[in-house]
């Protein structure tokens, strides 16, 4: 797997230099606004991760005393988006500088490294996506429930 992710980096490195006529800084602008939109689109699920925990600040508790299953859903849901989350900061959201990190003698080279950086960061943006929408899924559930049992509660105000 890891050979052919290096071939394909190879190739997609090749075909952008005879593209950009081997003009770096270009070459390394495309690769970088792709890391950009990467950047962008895993803040916003970190958004959409947001709002269940800050639903659970203000709902929480009148979600959770409508009986276990739905305790155990919002739980659930919360770990799965925070697991989700945490794999989307250490694997997408670090901190990685092009220069420093990636910058070999050949464009191609410099160009691999990055694309392959690119394509790891794209996985984990998937994995970390999958995992806030299973998640949303399952806080879901523990609201239907809730929705579902519109009995008023014994819940405690504090």
């Amino acid at each position: 797997m890891k050979n052919e992710s290096r071939l394909a980096a190879d190739e997609e490195a090749k075909r952008v230099c005879r593209f950009f006529a081997d003009d770096g800084p270009a070459a390394l602008a495309l690769v970088e606004r792709q890391l950009n939109a990467i950047h962008m689109r895993a803040q916003v699920v970190i958004g959409f991760a947001a709002v269940a925990v800050t639903t659970t600040g203000f709902s929480g508790r009148l979600i959770a005393g409508t009986n276990t299953v739905a305790q155990v859903s919002i739980i659930a849901g919360l770990a799965i988006i925070l697991a989700s989350c945490l794999t989307i900061f250490l694997r997408v959201l670090s901190v990685e500088w092009v220069i420093s990190r990636h910058l070999e003698e050949k464009l191609r080279h410099t160009l691999v490294s990055v694309i392959e950086s690119r394509n790891r960061k794209t996985r984990a943006y998937r994995l970390g996506s999958a995992g806030v929408f299973v998640g949303l899924t399952v806080y879901a559930i523990a609201i239907a429930i809730m929705l579902l049992n519109p009995e008023p509660l014994a819940v405690p105000v504090r």
